[in-house]
């Protein structure tokens, strides 16, 4: 408590906030209109409104999560620190936000989470305020309990306690007592006017609990849903919020007396929009792929956390699970190639003794070249590619992307670089091991059909195809690798952007992680198709 007390940023060293003629807009609805406004530095400042009235969209705003120009929602004015900043809010300052989900990064331990805020400070030539664990225990988080494992509100001080980290000039709280009970909401508050008091940074409270939240206010900003715009209350006032916190009224309801429309131009409507939208992502997918080797340098703004975050993903995508699983595809794709083969082959009485090497050549060179490459690499693609587009797109619906991004992190950084690097290194691990397993069960299929001739000639001629004299790798190992790091690279940007696009709710995860398996099947058949028209 003493080393935070004397590293805490004084009063006057606080920063103020200003909104200059300040525009919020849902499509062509105006959510807040002409605001001029200054949030007053080192203070608690509390934002109430009705529901609708776009205090989520005003939080994420002034955190720099949205672009002045989206489709959907868009922004224009000045947000300026102090009287004389004239400079972007994000480009010069750093903004702290404690997410309403929390938004903390599950794979990591709550001393990592703290600690990735540390080694991420916007001026890293000061030194930390705390370390993370003196952070945690001025908090009240538990060390060694997985953040999977803490409570509602042992999360949400593990929030702060990583947003506080960064150094946060200031600092933002969304609905930090939603779905909490009257008690553990009084704690929340008397918690964060704990942490303001100590380390003096300016402090806004986005809520629609006005009754727990005003008692320990400074200032209070009403989002009026009638005027558009936000209004500061006078102390004096502020019993009377109650009747002026109204919900939004949508401001045509035309849309209950249209007249109704006849079905067959209800499927057309349906099929222009699913047109469109294919129209979008693939626009959307050829834009990705032109900035895919800007997207891809390789640079980890912090070592070790890009090391970190690439043994995360070699675990998702190389991990033991997927050992059994392409174990397995090869076990019976060699069991099928070879029992088959010799178990239908014509006149078998009279061929077999002539062709029976020439037919164990010819399963030895498919299943390497051919058949096992195609089989691990859609196997890779379906199921690595699913896992990493799940765990992305639950970093994206969670807020862990957000929160990498008001860290001062970009997410290629860490995740997509990692993602690639992943599934690179893992796909031709992942199809040496199901090629290994198809050679192996080939071999025990064959002496068990032909006991009196034994391994030796198996050996001999599986691999005579594949071996030359004078050289220790297979024939073709140069093809063989090349395919494997395409489907790879591919499935990885394929399963990085599913995973990344907007998530409104838990279904968008579900379609981007079905999207990924049909995406990332179908590039890696076009690749085996065009490497083969190449290759043979």
């Amino acid at each position: 408590m003493t080393n935070a007390m004397t590293n805490a940023k004084a009063p006057s060293e606080s920063t103020s906030l200003r909104l200059s003629d300040f525009e919020v807009r849902a499509g062509t609805r105006t959510l807040i209109g002409d605001t001029n406004v200054t949030i007053p530095a080192g203070k608690i400042t509390v934002i109430v409104g009705g529901s609708g009235s776009g205090k989520s969209l005003l939080l994420r705003t002034l955190a720099g999560l949205l672009p002045p120009d989206g489709e959907v929602i868009s922004w224009s004015g000045r947000i300026e620190f102090d009287a004389d900043d004239t400079e972007d809010l994000v480009a010069k300052k750093r903004v702290g936000i404690v997410f309403q989900q929390f938004a903390l990064f599950d794979e990591l331990t709550p001393t990592e989470n703290v600690q990735f805020a540390i080694d991420h400070r916007s001026d890293l030539t000061n030194q930390p305020l705390q370390s993370a664990r003196e952070w945690l225990d001025e908090l009240g988080v538990p060390a060694r309990t997985p953040v999977a494992g803490l409570s509602g509100g042992q999360k949400q001080r593990l929030a702060i306690a990583r947003t506080l980290a960064a150094d946060p000039d200031v600092l933002l709280y969304d609905e930090p007592t939603s779905g909490l009970d009257a008690a553990s909401g009084a704690m929340v508050a008397e918690l964060i006017r704990h942490t303001q008091t100590i380390h003096r940074r300016t402090s806004i409270v986005v809520t629609h609990d006005y009754d727990t939240l005003l008692p320990i206010a400074d200032e209070v900003l009403l989002l009026d849903s009638r005027l558009k715009r936000l209004v500061s209350i006078p102390k004096e006032d502020w019993a009377e919020i109650p009747k002026r916190m109204q919900p939004v009224q949508l401001e045509d309801d035309q849309r209950f007396r249209e007249p109704a429309v006849p079905r067959v131009r209800q499927y057309t409507e349906v099929a222009r929009q699913s047109v469109d939208r294919f129209l979008i992502a693939t626009g959307s997918a050829v834009g990705a792929t032109l900035r895919l080797p800007l997207e891809l340098r390789p640079y980890f703004p912090h070592l070790r956390w890009g090391v970190r975050f690439v043994l995360h993903y070699l675990r998702l995508v190389g991990g033991p699970s997927a050992w059994f699983y392409l174990i397995l595809a090869g076990l019976i794709v060699g069991f099928t190639g070879t029992y088959f083969t010799f178990r239908f082959l014509p006149f078998r009485s009279y061929t077999q003794p002539l062709l029976i090497d020439e037919l164990l050549a010819s399963i030895g060179f498919a299943l390497y070249r051919i058949l096992v490459p195609v089989l691990a690499t859609v196997l890779v693609a379906a199921r690595c590619g699913a896992a990493v587009s799940a765990d992305v797109g639950v970093k994206r619906y969670g807020g862990q992307v957000d929160a990498l991004h008001t860290l001062g992190v970009k997410p290629r950084s860490y995740l997509l670089l990692p993602i690639v690097i992943a599934f690179v290194l893992a796909t031709p691990m992942l199809e040496w091991m199901a090629f290994s397993a198809a050679k192996a069960i080939s071999m025990v299929t064959f002496v068990q059909t032909y006991p009196h001739i034994g391994p030796y000639f198996w050996q001999q001629h599986f691999l005579r195809n594949l071996t030359t004299d004078g050289t220790t790798m297979f024939v073709g190992w140069g093809w063989v690798l090349a395919k494997n790091v395409l489907c790879g690279f591919g499935t990885a940007v394929i399963a990085y952007y599913r995973g990344l696009s907007p998530k409104d709710s838990a279904s968008d995860v579900s379609h981007a992680i079905t999207s990924t398996v049909l995406w990332t099947t179908l590039y890696v058949l076009i690749v085996h198709f065009v490497v083969a028209l190449i290759e043979f």
